[in-house]
């Protein structure tokens, strides 16, 4: 860091970012409903997406499978499944295999609390080739 401030500002940079992502997954664990951290999960999984250059405005390809999930969210696969379809039933969401379509974005950001982040590229990173997993897709 000494040698390279830059690597040092894009270290604390990421470092505080995490903090907010990780102050936002404990608020998901003790405070909200399984429906409201599903909303907020697939907003913020989209929100990562799109900074990458993987994401359309209201589309994206979920990178992780029902199991990983539904882990991540703290509910079973079949409880994941139930909450999803009340989502696809409320005209929020709709799914075709891993594609997820964000139907009426300000609904489901209001559903789950989410505040879109002020995300951006650290400009030290900003030239690395975004991948977005279209091989593992396929």
């Amino acid at each position: 860091c000494h040698r390279r401030p830059q690597f040092g500002l894009a270290l604390s940079w990421l470092a505080v970012h995490e903090a907010i992502m990780y102050a936002e997954h404990i608020i998901d664990t003790g405070r909200r409903t399984p429906v409201e951290r599903l909303a907020h999960f697939l907003l913020e999984i989209h929100s990562r997406l799109a900074m990458a250059g993987c994401a359309t405005k209201t589309d994206f390809v979920a990178p992780i499978s029902q199991e990983i999930m539904s882990d991540a969210l703290g509910l079973s696969v079949p409880h994941l499944n139930r909450t999803l379809a009340k989502l696809r039933a409320e005209g929020l969401i709709a799914l075709d295999g891993h594609n997820v379509k964000l139907i009426d974005r300000e609904a489901l950001e209001q559903l789950g609390h989410f505040q879109p982040y002020n995300m951006m590229r650290i400009s030290a990173m900003s030239g690395l080739p975004a991948d977005c997993g279209t091989a593992r897709q396929k």
